[in-house]
C-alpha cells in the first residue's frame, strides 16, 4: 500500500472521529471486481431509502464494495453533509472521497421556484446559492433543484417563466464555482416533459440540465422516445432511475435511447423497495444495468432498418429512421387506431384527447371522446352503430396480426378484426393493412381494408358518421381562437365548402407549435363510388366518407345504402400523407396522381 495514502486515510479517521462529532467512523470496505462504467455511463447511488441511514464512512465503503462509484448525496440524511458545515469540516468530506474510488456526483436538495410568495422564492434560491458553494467545497459537481408545482391562479406562463429566470440566476451563479444545476423531473403539473421544456427554453444558461426522474409521465403524450427528445439537448449529467428490474417503467427501451445518443453522464438509483440486505441488492442492480447497456450497444443502430416495426403487449410501434412515428393501438378499444401520428416537423398532428386529456393546454375541447386521433370504422352496419362509443354500441375487436415486417422504405401491419355488437354476436369481419411508406417529402400510410360478409348479408348505411378519419392538432383547426388552419380539395373547394362536396382527394393543413403542416387523405380510384364525399368539419375531424350520401347532398334517406352479398366482400383503399406547408409546397396534387397511377 502506498505509505502516503495509509497515513492519509488514519489522519482523516482520526479528525472525524473528533471533529464535532459529524460522522462515525467505520472501515472502507474491499472494493468488489467491477467496471467503473459501461460506454460512457456510469452506475450510482441516490441515498434515498437505501442509503439514508449510512454515516458517510459506511456510505462510502458500500458503494465501494458493491462497486457502484457514484453518489448523490441527499439532504436531511445521515451522512450530514449540509450547509451548516464548518470549512475544515467540508474539507474533511471532500478529502474522504479523494481517498477512496467513489465520486461525490453531487448534492440532491428540495428547493424549487414555483412559488407566488416571493420571499419564498428568495429564500429557496438563495438556499440553492449555499448548496452550490457547499458542493464545490467538497469536491462535487453540482445541485439538484426542482420545480415541483403550477399554482392555482397563477399563470401557467407566469409560473414557466419564474422558473425558468431563477434556473438561470442560479446557472449563472453555480459556473463560477465551476458547478452545474440539475433540474429534476418532478412535482404536481410539473413532471409532464413538455412543461419541463417550456421551463428550458426560458432557463437558457448551458449550466442548467434537466435530470431525467423516470416518471409515469415520460410514457404520456407521443410515449417515451417523443418525451425524451423533448429535452434530449438539455440533459443533465445526471439521471434518476428506481430499481431496474421492478415494476414496469420501459427500462431497457430508456437504455437504448441513452446509447443512442451517446449520454455520458451518471444512471444513479433512486430506490422505492426496502429490501432486508441493501448492500446485496445494490450489487445486483449494478449488474442489471451492466446487462442493459449491454444489450443497447448490440442492438442495431437506430434507423439502421429505415421502417422499423415493433411489436408490443397493446401495441405496434412504428420508427422512421429511429424516430417515433406513429403506433396502432389494438388491445382493449373501442376500436383499433394511430396514436401518436407525428407529423413531419416532428410533432404530432393529431389531437391528444381522449388518449391523453390535458395535452392540448388551452386549444382543445373534450368534444367527440370516439375521435381516437386516426381510425376507420362506420356508424351503421346492419343497424349498429360502431363509430359512437357505449354500452350498447359495437366495438371492432382485433383477432391476429397476419403480417409485421420492418423495411428499409416501407413497414407493414396486416391485422384481421371482427365487428361485434354490444352483446358479443359477430356482424363481420376485415383484414386491414397498413403501409407505413418514409419519403423524401413526407411519410405516408396506405390504409387497405376488406370487409367480409362473414355472417350474411351486410348493409353499411346512409350515415354521415364514417369512416376514414383522423382528428387534427387543435391549431390545425378552421374553428376557436387559436385555430388558423385551412382546408383545400382536388375540386378547388376551400374551407367551410368542402363539407359534404365529392373530391378525388382532400387537404387539411395548419400551424403546429411553429411550422404549417398538413395531413392529405387520398381516395383510390378503384374504391366504390370514388370520388368520395368527405365528412370534414372546421373543429378538427377529417373522414372519407362514401355511404351519408343523403346527408351531403339531401336526397332520401337510405340512398347512400351499401349492400355487400352474403359471402362477398368490399374493399377500400385510402393514403394520408403527411407534409410540411400547405398543399402547393406539400405537392398534394402530385402526389395523388402518383398514387392513383
Amino acid at each position: 500500500m502506498n505509505t502516503n495514502l495509509s497515513t492519509r486515510r488514519k489522519f482523516l479517521k482520526s479528525s472525524l472521529a473528533c471533529g464535532a462529532g459529524l460522522f462515525a467512523v467505520s472501515p472502507l470496505g474491499r472494493l468488489a471486481p467491477a467496471t467503473e462504467a459501461v460506454g460512457s455511463m456510469r452506475f450510482g447511488l441516490v441515498t434515498y431509502l437505501w442509503g439514508q441511514d449510512w454515516d458517510l464512512p459506511t456510505l462510502i465503503a458500500n458503494c465501494e464494495k458493491t462497486g457502484v462509484l457514484g453518489v448523490e448525496l441527499r439532504t436531511q440524511h445521515a451522512h450530514g453533509v449540509e450547509a451548516n458545515l464548518t470549512a475544515a469540516q467540508r474539507r474533511q468530506v471532500k478529502a474522504q472521497f479523494a481517498d477512496s474510488p467513489v465520486t461525490l456526483a453531487g448534492l440532491g436538495t428540495n428547493f424549487d421556484f414555483h412559488h407566488a410568495d416571493k420571499d419564498r422564492l428568495e429564500r429557496s434560491i438563495q438556499g440553492a446559492k449555499d448548496y452550490i458553494k457547499l458542493s464545490y467545497d467538497c469536491g462535487g459537481s453540482g445541485v439538484k433543484v426542482k420545480p415541483n408545482d403550477l399554482p392555482k391562479g397563477v399563470p401557467y406562463e407566469k409560473t414557466i417563466e419564474q422558473i425558468g429566470e431563477s434556473l438561470s440566476e442560479l446557472g449563472r451563479f453555480a459556473a463560477s464555482y465551476n458547478q452545474k444545476i440539475r433540474l429534476e423531473v418532478h412535482g404536481r403539473g410539473t413532471s409532464a416533459l413538455p412543461v419541463i421544456k417550456a421551463i428550458m427554453d426560458v432557463a437558457d444558461h448551458p449550466n442548467v440540465g434537466v435530470c431525467w426522474n423516470c416518471n409515469g409521465q415520460d410514457l404520456e403524450g407521443a410515449g417515451l422516445e417523443y418525451n425524451f427528445n423533448l429535452v434530449r439537448p438539455r440533459l443533465a449529467d445526471i439521471v434518476h432511475v428506481r430499481e431496474l428490474n421492478v415494476g414496469d417503467y420501459p427500462y431497457q427501451e430508456l437504455m437504448n435511447l441513452f446509447v443512442s445518443t451517446d449520454y455520458h453522464g451518471w444512471i444513479l438509483l433512486e430506490a422505492r423497495t426496502k429490501p432486508a440486505d441493501r448492500v446485496k441488492a445494490l450489487a445486483e442492480q449494478r449488474r442489471v444495468f451492466e446487462q442493459m447497456i449491454a444489450k443497447a450497444q448490440a442492438a442495431p443502430a437506430p434507423g439502421a432498418g429505415g421502417v422499423e416495426v415493433i411489436q408490443r403487449d397493446e401495441r405496434v410501434t412504428v420508427n422512421i429512421d429511429g424516430k417515433l412515428f406513429t403506433e396502432y393501438r389494438f388491445a382493449d378499444v373501442p376500436r383499433p387506431y394511430f396514436y401518436p401520428v407525428i407529423g413531419p416537423t416532428g410533432v404530432p398532428v393529431i389531437r391528444h384527447y381522449p388518449m391523453k386529456p390535458g395535452l392540448d393546454k388551452g386549444g382543445d375541447r373534450d368534444d367527440h371522446p370516439h375521435h381516437n386521433s386516426l381510425w376507420f370504422t362506420h356508424g351503421d352496419v346492419n343497424g349498429v352503430d360502431f363509430w359512437a362509443n357505449g354500452d350498447q354500441k359495437g366495438k371492432i375487436v382485433h383477432d391476429k396480426f397476419s403480417e409485421l415486417s420492418s423495411g428499409p422504405e416501407t413497414g407493414v401491419i396486416t391485422s384481421q378484426n371482427k365487428w361485434m355488437t354490444a352483446d358479443g354476436q359477430v356482424v363481420c369481419t376485415d383484414t386491414r393493412t397498413h403501409r407505413i411508406h418514409s419519403r423524401p417529402d413526407g411519410n405516408m400510410i396506405d390504409f387497405d381494408v376488406t370487409i367480409y360478409a362473414s355472417q350474411g348479408e351486410l348493409t353499411f348505411g346512409d350515415t354521415k358518421e364514417g369512416s376514414m378519419a383522423i382528428r387534427l392538432a387543435p391549431t390545425m383547426r378552421l374553428e376557436s381562437n387559436v385555430a388558423q388552419g385551412h382546408i383545400v380539395n382536388s375540386a378547388a373547394d376551400k374551407d367551410g365548402t368542402t363539407w359534404g362536396k365529392r373530391a378525388a382527394w382532400c387537404d387539411y393543413y395548419g400551424p403546429v407549435e411553429g411550422g404549417v403542416v398538413g395531413v392529405a387523405i387520398f381516395d383510390h380510384p378503384e374504391n366504390p363510388r370514388h370520388p368520395t364525399w368527405w365528412h370534414v368539419r372546421g373543429y378538427g375531424l377529417f373522414a372519407a366518407n362514401p355511404f351519408g350520401v343523403s346527408y351531403f347532398e339531401g336526397k332520401d334517406r337510405g340512398t347512400g345504402d351499401l349492400v355487400v352479398p352474403a359471402g362477398e366482400s368490399v374493399t377500400f383503399k385510402w393514403r394520408f400523407y403527411f407534409h410540411k406547408g400547405d398543399d402547393k409546397q406539400g405537392k398534394v396534387a402530385e402526389h395523388y396522381r402518383e398514387y392513383a397511377s
